[in-house]
């Protein structure tokens, strides 16, 4: 996988997240305001709201700004590199190709690792939608 897929990749998640925590909310709002109008919770409730409050910290895990994502080289980090370095004279085109090649491949498996995570962190936010819906089924069918 390339960096643009992977940046593509990451803007995608991302989307992905927001809609994850938009049905959340969504679930919460219709699900809880029933249940809680009743104004006793039972347990298959609170695991409800804590499902909610767990999927909020995953969504947010994946939207939290990072710094550390490298999908290009900064052009004066390129020129100082490459063409106008402080000692010497600019590097031969072969070089520059082989180590722009050995940065982008370093770039993508720190990136490929932190793009696994936030996969991951997504995954159980996934899952914690589930398992919260089936809690507020739980949690209406029980007070009936």
């Amino acid at each position: 996988m390339g960096l643009e897929d992977q940046e593509r990749s990451v803007v995608e998640l991302r989307t992905r997240a927001g809609a994850l925590i938009a049905a959340a909310a969504i679930t919460t709002s219709f699900f809880g305001g029933q249940t809680l109008a009743r104004k006793d919770i039972s347990a298959a409730g609170w695991i409800a709201i804590g499902c909610f409050v767990l999927l909020g910290f995953a969504v947010l895990l994946v939207l939290w700004p990072r710094r550390d994502w490298e999908f290009s080289l900064a052009p004066d980090q390129f020129i100082a590199t490459y063409l106008e370095p402080a000692e010497g004279g600019p590097l031969a085109l072969h070089l520059i190709e082989r180590d722009l090649a050995l940065h982008m491949g370093r770039s993508a498996e720190l990136n490929r690792r932190q793009l696994r995570a936030l996969m991951g962190v997504f995954r159980v936010g996934a899952l914690l939608l589930v398992v919260e819906v089936l809690a507020w089924v739980i949690a209406l069918v029980v007070q009936r």
